[in-house]
């Protein structure tokens, strides 16, 4: 049978905590159909009549709408300058009277969120240029959960050019750049742009808009076998919460037992063993119920715990969400 008490605050304890889980692909692991990241060409058109052609390894779609996504979500507030367009200047030219007064200076501002990583000053650069391509890898969320652990992001590629290997290593800062480093096969230093693009943490999202790996896209497509020279690693992050509930017995509380099987006769007396001084009810399940008396969790000891006549019984629950 069942016996209920009412918690107080002091006897539940939520704690958030973070945990994460790193991976790390290379080749035809990137794109199987397990893991399923894409790589995305963006292409910007010479002439809106130019006939659309695809991208990505499982989930294809069109190389002028990857571009145009881009440029809005991403880059609409890094048109006019790689720091951001400036914020509105409007000023008040005093006139004799109020109604002499002018305006002169742009009215707008910018518009739109693009997400920033962080509170510093981060510059973006977008190529605008007809026929400009740009490279976009996109990691599921099913892989990385809320968010990638900043600073954890690795991805390194070998590219064949001028008669040599290049070797690329590309790191994220931890506030949204992906900054670049390459040797060329011989272990010679090869220069590079020291940001090739921005990653957007929340979003599994890691574009590539300048330098000479703004084609690892279209270079590394499922035709040309250029991805087994590729491999990836990050985390992922996930914030789950340890709830722990604190069951009090007091010595005074849950002393007689709720079984009926303890009753005898048509007068549902007690039997003798169950009434004398020597008989403890025993703890074999907990369950916790919400406010509707919903049942949401059930604990089992692992032995049957007698309840103490003489201190208080305390026992906790503990489980993660």
């Amino acid at each position: 049978m069942s016996a209920y008490k009412q918690f107080i605050t002091n006897e539940v304890t939520i704690t958030p905590f973070e945990v994460h889980k790193e991976f790390s692909l290379s080749g035809d692991e990137i794109t199987g159909s397990n893991i399923e990241i894409e790589l995305y060409t963006g292409y910007k058109h010479s002439s809106l009549l130019a006939p659309l052609t695809s991208s990505g390894f499982v989930n294809t779609t069109n190389t002028q709408g990857v571009y145009n996504s881009v440029k809005q979500l991403y880059y609409s507030n890094y048109q006019s300058s790689s720091l951001g367009d400036n914020v509105p200047t409007r000023s008040i030219l005093p006139g004799a009277s109020k109604d002499d007064e002018s305006y002169y200076g742009p009215t707008t501002a910018p518009r739109f969120d693009n997400y920033l990583q962080s509170t510093l000053t981060q510059s973006r650069y977008l190529p605008t240029g007809s026929n400009s391509e740009i490279s976009v890898i996109s990691i599921p969320s099913k892989l990385f959960i809320e968010n990638i652990v900043p600073q954890t992001f690795e991805l390194t590629y070998t590219q064949s050019g001028g008669g040599f290997d290049i070797h690329y290593t590309l790191l994220d800062d931890g506030e949204g750049n992906i900054k670049a480093s390459a040797v060329k096969a011989n272990g010679d230093p090869y220069s590079v742009e020291p940001i090739m693009g921005q990653i957007f943490y929340a979003h599994g999202l890691i574009t590539l808009t300048t330098g000479s790996l703004t084609n690892i896209s279209s270079a590394s497509n499922a035709d040309t076998g250029l991805l087994s020279s590729m491999s990836i690693d990050f985390r992922s992050s996930l914030k789950i919460y340890e709830n722990q509930y604190r069951c009090v017995v007091r010595e005074n509380e849950f002393n007689g037992s709720l079984n009926p099987s303890l009753a005898s006769g048509s007068d549902n007396n007690y039997l003798d063993f169950a009434t004398g001084s020597i008989f403890t009810p025993y703890v074999t399940t907990v369950g916790l119920y919400n406010n509707e008396k919903t049942l949401i969790a059930v604990g089992k000891l692992s032995e049957p715990l007698p309840i103490s006549k003489y201190s208080d019984t305390t026992i906790v629950i503990s489980f993660d969400t």
